[in-house]
């Protein structure tokens, strides 16, 4: 009896001592990996600038065990880290001009339409680019939509037709991904889907993703339309000035 009580001991303690070692592991490696993150300044500064890194690995996390969530990339990136994050890669294209046709997708859920529309005129403001609103999807040159696709990585996708001679689009279709962004366990706030939106529409008018702090930061959605971000459009559109 005293024998089978020393091992029942003998096991508990090995339990014990075998969890408490794997915890320690697992907080030691997230604060590691946090930490790489932040002062690789791709989460931005300070307190907000470590609580983006800490929500990065946990979303990374939480997307490899459920193979759903978005990827870090803004699709950006995701569970609520990333998704202006998407899986763009850049052609070098725009439009001939600094404006586009653009029409909203009259189906798609009201909280996509009143981001995308305040995405629309955050970026009119900057008149570095113009959208204009148009009534028929035959006469846009941008169909603004959505999508519910848990295959696809992202939380928003810009998708575009381009001349390869010219290297000018010829349509793009953005998507916002509701498997994500309306999905209660990512925790989009309106603000975040409307960064996405922007974020995509930054790709609809020739933008690429980069690392500063920037609406088109590939790690996520936590920044709305920035300086930086103007100038690259002016940038990009001198030539056709």
């Amino acid at each position: 009896m005293r024998t089978i009580i020393a091992m029942i001991r003998f096991l508990i303690r090995a339990i014990w001592s075998l969890v408490w070692g794997l915890f320690w592991t697992l907080a030691l490696s997230f604060a590691l990996v946090v930490g790489v993150l932040f002062f690789s300044g791709k989460t931005g500064s300070g307190i907000d600038g470590v609580s983006r890194a800490a929500q990065t690995v946990v979303t990374q996390v939480d997307a490899y065990f459920h193979r759903t969530g978005p990827m870090l990339s803004q699709g950006s990136p995701s569970a609520q880290e990333g998704l202006a994050t998407d899986g763009h890669t850049s052609t070098g294209a725009r439009w001939d001009q600094a404006t586009a046709k653009v029409y909203l997708d009259p189906a798609m859920d009201e909280t996509f339409t009143l981001a995308y529309e305040e995405a629309l005129e955050s970026w009119n403001q900057t008149g570095a680019f113009t959208f204009q609103l148009v009534t028929s999807e035959e006469e846009a040159d941008i169909l603004l939509t959505e999508m519910d696709d848990s295959t696809v990585s992202a939380a928003g996708e810009a998708e575009s037709q381009t001349n390869v001679l010219t290297h000018r689009f010829k349509r793009v279709i953005v998507r916002l991904n509701r498997y994500y962004l309306l999905n209660k366990q990512y925790n989009y706030s309106h603000q975040r889907i409307v960064n996405t939106a922007e974020h995509e529409l930054g790709h609809a008018i020739g933008l690429d993703h980069n690392e500063e702090e920037s609406v088109m930061q590939s790690a996520g959605s936590f920044y709305s339309i920035q300086a930086r971000d103007i100038e690259a459009v002016r940038q990009l559109y001198k030539e056709s000035e």
